[in-house]
């Protein structure tokens, strides 16, 4: 059982159920009220936990078909399916062609799951922002309910930023609302990717030295400076500014709390994953999914068993799957299968079929690399990252009807804050020296191969083998697509396995380092229409 478990509050996920939110006209659509809830910490707490179990629960309210896949699985999509990451074998029936090929237009439904999501998260922010600061709701309070209510304040506004932090990353231009924005129907301000940055960065500063050092499956001081530093080190991508020197100086904030390496990678995804981040070990925050209490078909549930293709005999075993037959949908991409160099642990692609011959032996089949069609789920190396399998090798809950998987999704991980240092340096920060910097790329290295044999010189430490790093550590977690456009290889120079919906792979137009902003929003915020004309959307 998890340390942390979602009491998925009805007044925090009922916030933001207009079909619509561009007046985001954002308040609870509930029989509770303010002044039923906020009576004590206690019902502060219980609000932000709906805010925590939006981001891996479905919120229907939020809209429906191919919409209400939950937060979490639609950044999978955006972020690891349209890149040289993974490919998803579910196109057709989930209307994911154009999310895997780069073509999307302002009436793709992923995109509409995207904004709506992003939206939805920031209005229940608001909405609990708005209340955590109300004096007539407060007055109510003792004086020591009083103070850990302002400290779900700053959660919330963290949750607030991780939430922009993907708007920033999505739109050139994109609404902006606040608490002090207030209820009602209005059209927002837009906010330029300039301006949402330094929101971005004023907010963070603002509540990093009020989170805990450590609180799990809670937004803590070193997620916020993570944020912050993966924040600067896209700044130039978003603004033209460059900000390496202060991503640095933010890594070097998350590094004074105590984090370390996990020795074995493969346990930063299993079932028991949440013991990764106690007593200063690598996750820094994570999204904790119970597999008995937060069930879902969405989250890690996604992540595992759509790992599962057909023909792997002991796959139970293996995923921790247990209730759920093979979803036959994430596959490895041949561009991630080659950019594993011999030794690293880290490559967990699997490029054989096993069939069990009823004698304890199995009789394995070699499977292509090459994904030949998309409805054919034979072709394509296996991957088996993420798992539900414990510590001891048992299935951590059943991810039948009625369950999901026990494992936790981290956000941000201290491998994640040495490679920006690695990164932020040859860009030109300053704060740490080329050989403090490369140090930090080998302790990474050091995990991958057990040992110093994967060790790079000083002549191989270029941005070139830093994207490439970046996929061999990061893969399935959320942030390839934001790589590779930093690195300038998202749209053209680099091409995958049917980027462009081709098999070879081709260049797509640049507008496509954006998401469309949904048709739906037109009518009720003709700007949103007009940043979709700049683009060519």
């Amino acid at each position: 059982m998890k340390k942390i478990i979602y009491i998925v509050s009805a007044l925090a996920l009922m916030a933001g159920s207009s079909s619509c939110v561009g007046s985001l006209d954002q308040y609870p659509h509930s029989t509770s009220t303010s002044n039923d809830v906020y009576t004590s910490a206690d019902g502060y707490r219980q609000v932000l936990s709906g805010i925590y179990a939006a981001f891996i629960q479905r919120i229907s309210s939020v809209s429906s078909e191919a919409r209400s896949q939950n937060y979490l699985r639609t950044l999978t999509m955006f972020q690891d399916c349209s890149t040289d990451s993974c490919d998803p074998i579910w196109l057709a029936g989930e209307t994911l062609t154009d999310v895997n090929g780069l073509s999307w237009t302002a009436s793709n439904p992923w995109c509409s799951a995207m904004y709506y999501h992003i939206y939805n998260i920031v209005a229940m922010c608001n909405d609990f922002i708005s209340n955590a600061g109300n004096e007539e709701l407060l007055s109510r309070l003792s004086e020591s309910d009083r103070e850990t209510v302002a400290e779900l304040k700053s959660e919330a506004r963290f949750l607030r930023a991780y939430a922009y932090s993907h708007a920033i990353d999505f739109y050139n231009r994109m609404p902006f609302v606040t608490e002090a924005d207030g209820v009602g129907s209005y059209i927002p301000k837009t906010y330029d990717r300039s301006q949402m940055f330094g929101f971005l960065v004023q907010e963070l500063s603002e509540i990093a030295e009020t989170l805990d050092v450590t609180n799990y499956g809670h937004a803590t001081r070193g997620a916020a400076y993570a944020l912050l530093a993966r924040i600067y080190l896209n700044g130039e991508t978003w603004t033209g500014t460059r900000y390496y020197t202060e991503c640095i100086s933010a890594c070097k904030e998350v590094l004074k709390d105590g984090y370390v390496l996990e020795n074995d990678y493969g346990r930063l995804f299993n079932g028991d994953n949440h013991l990764r981040a106690m007593g200063g070990s690598e996750i820094i925050f994570a999204f904790a999914c119970d597999g008995t209490k937060t069930t879902t078909w969405d989250a890690t549930t996604f992540l595992v068993c759509g790992q599962v293709l057909d023909g792997y005999a002991d796959a139970e075993d293996v995923y921790g799957n247990d209730g759920a037959n093979a979803w036959n949908n994430l596959r490895a991409r041949p561009q991630l299968v080659d950019v594993f160099e011999y030794g690293d642990r880290r490559n967990l692609t699997v490029g054989i079929d096993r069939e069990d011959n009823d004698d304890g032996t199995y009789t394995e089949t070699e499977r292509s690399k090459d994904i030949t069609a998309h409805d054919d789920a034979s072709t394509g190396y296996r991957i088996r990252k993420w798992t539900n399998v414990t510590d001891a090798g048992e299935a951590a809950s059943f991810c039948g009807e009625g369950g999901g998987a026990n494992t936790d999704f981290p956000v941000f991980r201290l491998a994640d804050v040495y490679l920006m240092i690695g990164e932020a340096c040859l860009r030109g920060g300053e704060g740490v020296t080329r050989s403090e910097a490369l140090g930090y790329v080998n302790d990474v290295r050091k995990r991958a191969f057990g040992s110093d044999s994967g060790n790079i010189g000083d002549g191989d430490f270029t941005l070139d083998f830093l994207c490439d790093e970046r996929l061999r550590e990061f893969y399935l977690e959320c942030i390839r697509r934001t790589d590779l456009i930093r690195f300038g290889k998202y749209t053209s120079g680099y091409s995958w396995q049917w980027k462009a919906n081709v098999s070879e792979g081709a260049d797509v137009d640049s507008r496509f380092r954006f998401l469309a902003i949904p048709e739906a929003e037109y009518s009720v915020n003709p700007e949103t229409q007009a940043i979709n004309n700049e683009l060519g959307f």
